[in-house]
């Protein structure tokens, strides 16, 4: 009796620890490009953003064909920062710029980071590692220390920008 109490606690606690991915589509009429973020749900103080025009490409946040890994300031700030960021098999991430958004907490009141670091992270890269994207950053000085997107949350940003890209490549 005690062993089918437990597999059901266990069960539990790996079910609790999965969380949503939050997707935001935001889509401004006036605006000439559509901002695609997601993050996990259970913690939106790193993720991924990019722009997609009305002709339904692509466009990057910083660079066409590369992806925006974002980081809170203050989240980055609170590990010491770093100087260089690694991807789970070896690959230096650009840095990209830092970044303001004024439409964090714009729709439906779940809130994206104000003010955010930005790494870049190839679109062919990305796709061929839907599983997960573990980084890991290295400081000037200091312990480093890893972020993980895990598969759900990049699979469900990767699908909504093939499917926003393509319904505006139909108009």
């Amino acid at each position: 009796m005690n062993k089918t109490a437990l597999i059901p606690a266990v069960f539990l606690l790996a079910f609790a620890s999965f969380q949503t991915p939050v997707v935001q589509v935001r889509d401004v009429a006036s605006a000439p490009t559509i901002p695609i973020l997601a993050w996990d749900a259970g913690d939106a103080d790193y993720g991924l953003r990019t722009r997609i025009n009305r002709d339904g490409q692509d466009i990057g946040e910083a660079r066409r064909g590369e992806h925006r890994l974002y980081l809170s300031s203050a989240f980055v700030d609170a590990r010491g920062g770093f100087a260089h960021a690694v991807a789970q098999d070896g690959k230096l991430l650009r840095n990209a710029n830092d970044e303001d958004d004024p439409d964090a907490c714009r729709f439906n009141n779940v809130c994206s980071p104000r003010r955010t670091i930005g790494l870049g992270v190839p679109d062919e890269w990305l796709r061929k590692h839907r599983d997960s994207l573990v980084v890991t950053f290295r400081p000037r000085t200091g312990q480093n220390w890893s972020i993980r997107l895990d598969g759900p949350v990049i699979n469900a940003y990767l699908n909504t920008i093939d499917s926003v890209s393509a319904s505006l490549k139909k108009k």
